[in-house]
C-alpha cells in the first residue's frame, strides 16, 4: 500500500511542479532536461553504482532505449499541444490515456474483469473528462493540430505506461527497478541534450535558478512515478490495471483540490461531479 501512496504523491508532484513552471514562467525545455538529469542521478544513487556493462548486457536494455526516447518525445508533445490546442484538451488527452495500460493489462495478461472493474473504468474515464472540462466562450478555428496532437499524446502516454507494464512482466524487474528507471531516464536526458544542441539559444537559460529548482523537483517526482509504480507492481497488492486506474484517478482528483486551494482555480458543477465520480471509481478499483 505504501508504494501505491508514493506513486500517487509522485504523480501529483509532477502536476504541481508543471503548474509552478507555468506560473513562474520558467524555461520549460531546460527544466525538462534538468528533470531527466535529476531522475538519472537519483536512479543510480538508489541502485548504488553505475554498472555500464550490466546495463548494456541486461535483457531490458533495448526496451529502455525505446522508453527513454518516448518519454521525452511525449513531454515535448505536451508542451506543443498546450500552446496550440490549449491546456484543457491536453490534460484530458494525457489523463484519458490511463485506458490504454488498463486495457493492455486485461487483454495481454488475462486479468479478471469483474462487473465492478468495468463500472470503475467507465467512472474513471467519465470523472477525468468532467474534472478537466472548462467551458470557453471563445470561438476558435478547428485545424488538424487540434485533432492530431491530443491523439498523439493519448497514444504516446498510453504506450509509455503499457511498455512499463510489459517490461515488468517480461523481464521480471525487481532488484533492477532503480537501475532500469535510471537507464531509461538517462536515455531521455541524452535525447534532451541533443535537442538543446540543435535548437539555438536553449543552453542560454541553463544557469537560471528557476531552471534548476523546478528541474530538480520535477525530476525527483518523475523518478518516483516510474520507480514506485514498478515497486507497486512487484508487491502484487492489486492488479496492474487497477493500479494505473487508482493512481491516475487519484491524481486528477487531488489536482483539482490543490488547484482550488493553492492556485485559486474555480470549479464548475461538472468539475465537482467529476470529483465525486473519481472517489467512487477509486473505491471500486480498490476492491
Amino acid at each position: 500500500m505504501v508504494w501505491i501512496i508514493l506513486c500517487i504523491i509522485s504523480y501529483i508532484g509532477i502536476f504541481v511542479v508543471f503548474k509552478l513552471i507555468d506560473v513562474k514562467d520558467a524555461p520549460l525545455i531546460n527544466c525538462i532536461i534538468v528533470n531527466y538529469l535529476t531522475a538519472t542521478v537519483l536512479g543510480f544513487s538508489v541502485f548504488g553504482s553505475f554498472p555500464v556493462q550490466h546495463i548494456i548486457s541486461a535483457n531490458w536494455f533495448p526496451i529502455s532505449l525505446i522508453l527513454g526516447f518516448l518519454f521525452i518525445a511525449t513531454f515535448f508533445l505536451v508542451g506543443i499541444s498546450s500552446r496550440k490546442t490549449g491546456i484543457v484538451i491536453t490534460t484530458v488527452a494525457s489523463k484519458m490515456s490511463l485506458v490504454v495500460p488498463m486495457l493492455f493489462s486485461i487483454l495481454m495478461y488475462g486479468e479478471q474483469v469483474a462487473t465492478t472493474k468495468i463500472i470503475a473504468i467507465i467512472l474513471a474515464v467519465a470523472s477525468i473528462f468532467l474534472c478537466t472540462y472548462k467551458h470557453s466562450d471563445k470561438k476558435t478555428k478547428t485545424d488538424i493540430w487540434k485533432l492530431l496532437l491530443p491523439a498523439f499524446i493519448f497514444i504516446g502516454m498510453g504506450a509509455n505506461d503499457s511498455i512499463v507494464i510489459y517490461s515488468r512482466e517480461t523481464f521480471s524487474i525487481s532488484s533492477d527497478a532503480a537501475l532500469f528507471t535510471a537507464s531509461l531516464f538517462a536515455i531521455s536526458f541524452l535525447c534532451g541534450i541533443i535537442y538543446a544542441s540543435v535548437k539555438r539559444g536553449t543552453f542560454r537559460n541553463f544557469l537560471n535558478t528557476k531552471t534548476w529548482l523546478f528541474g530538480i523537483l520535477l525530476g525527483s517526482f518523475n523518478f518516483g512515478s516510474i520507480y514506485f509504480v514498478i515497486k507497486a507492481m512487484n508487491s502484487k497488492i492489486i492488479s496492474n490495471s487497477s493500479l494505473y486506474g487508482i493512481c491516475n484517478t487519484s491524481t486528477i482528483l487531488l489536482s483539482i483540490i490543490i488547484g482550488m486551494a493553492f492556485f485559486k482555480e474555480k470549479l464548475s458543477k461538472l468539475n465537482l461531479i467529476g470529483g465525486g465520480l473519481a472517489i467512487i471509481a477509486i473505491v471500486l478499483m480498490g476492491f
